[in-house]
């Protein structure tokens, strides 16, 4: 279905979608990701991620955590799904999101890199903590 698709409609789709996608080859770096991936990490025009690593964009020590992630899963060929991820900006803002990673196959199933995609789930981990603490208050006036 997808090959009756022009690359431009292709585009358009992954686009559409409200997570960040992206995927990487065998050394992991960029080949390509959506619009809204290139947007999370300051990127105007997402075909800038092309040939780069993690090391361009981000910080040294989350680049290294990204990679081992891609290593492991082009390694084991075995899926990372809903890893949740702190993440820190260079602004200092924490952030969290969940993120599923995949061996990325070629028409003959050889794993040619990862392709993965993440939701920011900073509210929801947010609210998540404000009710925990708000149990723990109601406890402690027990």
């Amino acid at each position: 279905m997808f090959n009756a698709l022009s690359p431009e409609v292709l585009v358009q789709v992954l686009d559409t979608l409200s997570v960040r996608l992206f995927w990487k080859d065998r050394d992991s770096r960029f080949i390509g990701c959506n619009r809204l991936f290139a947007e999370d990490a300051g990127v105007a025009d997402p075909s800038q991620f092309v040939g780069r690593s993690d090391y361009f964009f981000y910080h040294p020590e989350q680049a290294a955590a990204f990679r081992a992630d891609d290593a492991e899963i082009m390694f084991t060929g075995v899926a990372k799904v809903g890893l949740l991820e702190k993440i820190t900006k260079d602004s200092g803002e924490i952030i969290w999101l969940e993120t599923s990673k995949w061996p990325l196959r070629n028409a003959e199933g050889d794993i040619i890199g990862v392709i993965g995609m993440y939701q920011d789930i900073t509210e929801r981990v947010d609210a998540d903590s404000e009710r925990c603490r708000a149990c723990v208050s109601l406890i402690n006036a027990a």
